[in-house]
């Protein structure tokens, strides 16, 4: 490819349903959606009472330092997300500003000018309830259908049949045809789960990760050997062509 050729990214495929069954990602994706249905709430709540306490108090004098405290509170309920994306993909990482002036305000305004603080709290409390909905429908069609598949073993255990018998499914002959229906479907669920995963991690990312530098292809370019940052024999007879 030349170098005026202008390169093109291409998504990466999805892998064969049974490459993605073999593989641990369907039962990392699951640990990873699950922990946020635990983790998620705590850390609302958390960084919800923290911040609006904090604020609240801050109107009086004594209160201000507190607010100290809020933002270190939301960056380490933010850090705990940004390692819970290691279950299935590299930790995500931030750059945080440090406090260059000594004193109370500089603090403060320090922290709470960061945009890296405020989409900690963006992720926190604004996506919340999105991720949690996201994670929960995925883990519902996933393990529900996982529970099909084993329904000819534990059918019978539901007194009065239940929602399995509203289903038709309150015999062996019937349990077995849901069960190949629920395998059929397993590929289905599988892609579910772990794209739910992937798109969590990626908002995950996008928010609570260091942004993108829109100058690093040319920061790549000017790093990368050219005509003047050559050394060596290829230099001097280059030098001694021109001459």
């Amino acid at each position: 490819m030349s170098a005026g050729t202008r390169q093109i990214r291409v998504l990466p495929a999805l892998p064969a349903p049974m490459e993605l069954l073999r593989s641990s990602r369907p039962w990392t994706s699951t640990a990873y959606l699950a922990s946020y249905l635990l983790t998620g709430p705590l850390l609302f709540a958390s960084t919800t009472v923290v911040v609006v306490v904090s604020f609240v108090l801050s109107l009086l004098v004594f209160g201000v330092p507190l607010l100290i405290g809020a933002a270190a509170v939301v960056r380490g309920c933010a850090h705990i997300e940004r390692a819970r994306t290691g279950m299935v993909a590299e930790p995500v990482t931030a750059d945080h500003r440090t406090v260059a002036e000594p004193g109370i305000l500089n603090g403060v305004r320090t922290r709470w000018t960061d945009p890296a603080v405020l989409r900690d709290l963006a992720y926190l409390t604004v996506l919340f309830v999105p991720l949690l909905l996201l994670d929960a429908v995925a883990l519902a069609v996933w393990l529900t259908n996982l529970a099909v598949v084993l329904v000819p073993a534990w059918y019978w255990a539901v007194p009065g049949g239940g929602a399995l018998g509203a289903l038709g499914v309150d015999d062996l002959p019937s349990a077995l045809v849901a069960m190949v229906v629920a395998c059929a479907l397993v590929p289905l669920t599988c892609y579910a789960v772990t794209g739910a995963a992937s798109l969590h991690r990626t908002v995950a990312r996008t928010v609570l990760g260091r942004p993108a530098d829109p100058l690093a292809e040319a920061r790549r370019v000017l790093a990368s050997p050219g005509p003047l940052t050559r050394s060596g024999p290829d230099r001097n007879a280059t030098t001694q062509g021109e001459l």
